[in-house]
């Protein structure tokens, strides 16, 4: 019976295989060819294919589809050639977390590809702190999610709620640690396959080496080429910033784990039109590659929309006043906003109060805008000031006040006093601080005050407008 599987399953690669070829442009499959040169040299000839492990950080853009299926293309093709082929590990990246858009189109395409039933694949997602194997409908518990939700929470009242702050560089430390997970569990030879430019690598290890330097920490080394002590390094800077109230443990030079190269090959599957059948294989919306910068496939931008939209209505209502309702736009679009960010909320584990005064961030700089927030959106409350200070401070007061501080801000009373008392120290504090002025992409934000402005002045919606500066 097994080799009546065996042999039905072999069918079934070779029907996949034959169906990704026709797809495929010409150049393409030229292409897909010297991507197998390439794979065989890494892994250290054929004999040594079968212990080689590839890492794929997928995101829900064309490129990503296009590496994915060509890699796919070249793995069956191997087996065909071969006794052994490479094994694929795909990281479904989509921060802070999954819609149920990008997962039905990862379900899509990794169900044309006849992934999820290959041993020889290993599909993953990140879920909260956690990895975990892919699924169209992850079994999601809420504990899963305080962690990453409380570090969301922690960072943006820190750094003044600004949505290109909250969900900018911060997210990379995530994927990062994510990595490392991979790192850990992983035995033999690992690499990571990418199509990024020379420039823009060299600009996310510029980036690392920076985070490194300002942790400042004994045992840390910016200058080192070792791509896996770079990950578990800036794994290790992901838990300072999500707990920055508290010490964690530098890493350390092991051997644990596998080790870790680079392979690039943008210069071997540079998209041309002729291509486009492939993607419409695999049936998907696919984001154009033109459209985001490199490395903001990995995060959810539609969230980035969601909070740019509650922030601009946020700053007309503080202009116009607590007692006007905004409706300026039609029926149908308010609905859909109203379905999207209730999403955003589902997604971040958030209700719309908690949302609010996350963007607001009146706690931090010791209550330095908790009255016009309170005036805004909690009037009733505006005859406990006093004791909403005292209990940030730390002194004693009503219960109610200390309930109504966690059920409004999500946070617990010691998250609310380091946050109000900026009781933050080295290296997070300079951590937290640089983390806030770079994008999802790494771009740098013009400054912390300006980010305000630029949330005042940016249409709603424009989920790229940060991105062109």
């Amino acid at each position: 019976m097994s080799n009546i599987h065996e042999e039905a399953l072999e069918y079934v690669y070779t029907q996949v295989l034959d169906h990704l070829m026709e797809h495929m442009s010409q150049a393409l499959r030229a292409s897909m060819q010297l991507l197998i040169q390439r794979l065989m040299v890494a892994a250290g000839g054929v004999d040594c294919l079968g212990q080689f492990q590839l890492l794929v950080i997928h995101g829900a853009d064309r490129d990503s589809a296009l590496l994915l299926s060509t890699l796919r293309a070249a793995q069956l093709t191997i087996a065909q050639r071969a006794p052994q082929t490479f094994r694929l590990k795909v990281l479904v990246a989509s921060l802070p977390a999954a819609s149920e858009a990008v997962l039905d189109y990862h379900e899509r395409c990794f169900s044309t590809l006849f992934l999820q039933d290959d041993p020889r694949v290993e599909l993953l997602m990140i879920q909260g702190q956690h990895l975990v194997p892919f699924s169209r409908r992850p079994q999601t518990q809420h504990a899963d999610w305080i962690p990453t939700r409380d570090a969301l929470l922690l960072f943006g009242h820190l750094n003044g709620g600004a949505p290109e702050a909250l969900l900018g560089s911060r997210l990379h430390l995530q994927m990062a640690s994510a990595c490392s997970q991979v790192l850990s569990d992983a035995q033999g030879v690992l690499a990571l396959i990418t199509l990024l430019p020379p420039r823009q690598r060299y600009r996310y290890l510029a980036w690392c080496r920076r985070c490194l330097r300002l942790a400042d920490e004994p045992g840390l080394h910016p200058l080192s080429l070792d791509i896996a002590y770079l990950i578990r390094a800036l794994a290790w800077l992901h838990d300072v910033v999500a707990t920055p109230s508290q010490a964690a443990l530098a890493p350390t030079d092991s051997s644990d784990g596998a080790s870790l190269q680079v392979i690039a090959v943008g210069d071997l599957l540079d998209q041309k039109p002729a291509d486009l059948e492939l993607e419409r294989l695999l049936k998907a919306p696919l984001v154009a590659a033109e459209c985001l910068p490199p490395l903001a496939v990995c995060f959810e931008v539609d969230a980035l929309t969601q909070l740019r939209q509650l922030r601009e209505r946020i700053v007309q209502r503080r202009v116009k006043g607590a007692n006007v309702r905004l409706g300026l736009k039609p029926r149908t679009e308010q609905a859909a906003d109203e379905m999207a960010q209730a999403r955003l909320m589902q997604m971040l584990e958030l209700t719309e109060k908690q949302l609010i005064c996350l963007l607001h961030a009146p706690f931090a700089g010791h209550g330095a805008g908790l009255v016009s927030f309170i005036e805004c959106y909690h009037p009733g409350m505006l005859v406990a000031m006093p004791y909403l200070h005292r209990a940030l401070l730390g002194k004693t007061c009503p219960d109610g006040v200390l309930h109504w501080l966690v059920e409004a801000s999500g946070l617990s009373l010691v998250q609310l006093r380091a946050v109000y008392g900026r009781q933050v120290g080295q290296p997070a504090r300079r951590m937290l601080e640089y983390l806030a002025r770079r994008d999802m992409a790494l771009c740098l934000l013009r400054s912390a005050d300006e980010l305000t402005t630029t949330d005042q002045e940016c249409l709603p919606g424009s989920a790229i407008c940060m991105y062109n500066q």
